[in-house]
């Protein structure tokens, strides 16, 4: 890899680091199409593993009094793992393309609410069952398309929250989902010696834009705050729609 390319991928770590800190994800959608247009896809997807570990796990101690204030996390956690294992089971029955349309669709209709100041009832984002429910269909979009994000932020940010509270759920369900992801990885052969070091580097970035990410969420106005989260969303839903248009091409 070039320097110029080096620099490319450090920089989308960054950017990625600064939206997770402040929001609870982006990682991912910044450094993965960034790594993959210079090492190939499955690649890149493995070396994420532990950048978006440390930076969950650091979410996650960092707002750790806010478990508290989210009705049955812990269930929807193990509703999420069980919804993994569905979604993978479900991966040879699913067209990617159609599922990445009908995220991005998600996405479209979550923003239109966002636009028309639709607000869910509170009553309905307090329900344990309603909050396990999101969190394992997001599971299962997770194991069958490597994607829950539309679902589970949409739904995180539709429950008005304050920033913490949903940062710290964000960071325990995506922390879930990626230790199950990381154990597939090693029983199929994938985390190889070479790719484990390029993960461990790969952290460098988040290491030292975290801290920065937390000092400007700690700044940030609400208004600005959710304006952030929308822009990043649309930039997930577009970023899904032109791919689930292209494999369908």
């Amino acid at each position: 890899m070039s320097i110029e390319s080096l620099a490319v991928v450090i920089a989308a770590l960054l950017v990625g680091t600064l939206g997770k800190a402040i929001t609870g994800f982006g990682l991912p959608l910044f450094a993965v199409p960034a790594m993959a247009a210079f090492i190939d896809v499955q690649t890149a997807v493995v070396v994420m593993v532990l950048p978006s570990t440390l930076s969950n796990v650091w979410l996650m101690w960092t707002f750790r009094r806010s478990a508290a204030a989210i009705p049955g996390i812990w269930a929807g956690l193990g509703c999420g793992v069980l919804g993994i294992g569905i979604g993978a089971w479900l991966l040879s029955a699913l067209d990617p393309a159609i599922m990445a349309l009908v995220l991005s669709g998600w996405i479209a209709v979550y923003l239109l609410t966002e636009l028309a100041r639709y607000e869910i009832s509170p009553r309905l984002t307090e329900n344990r069952g309603v909050f396990a429910t999101a969190v394992g269909l997001a599971g299962v979009c997770q194991g069958a398309t490597g994607i829950a994000g539309p679902i589970l932020v949409t739904f995180m940010y539709a429950m008005r929250r304050s920033r913490e509270v949903v940062v710290f759920a964000l960071s325990a369900v995506f922390l879930s989902y990626g230790v199950v992801q990381a154990g597939f990885y090693l029983s199929l052969g994938l985390v190889s010696e070479e790719r484990l070091w390029q993960s461990a580097a790969a952290t460098i970035p988040v290491i030292l834009g975290m801290p920065l990410g937390l000092w400007i969420g700690r700044r940030i106005q609400a208004r600005a705050f959710r304006h952030l989260v929308r822009a990043l969303l649309l930039a997930a839903g577009v970023k899904l729609f032109v791919d689930g248009l292209g494999a369908l091409g």
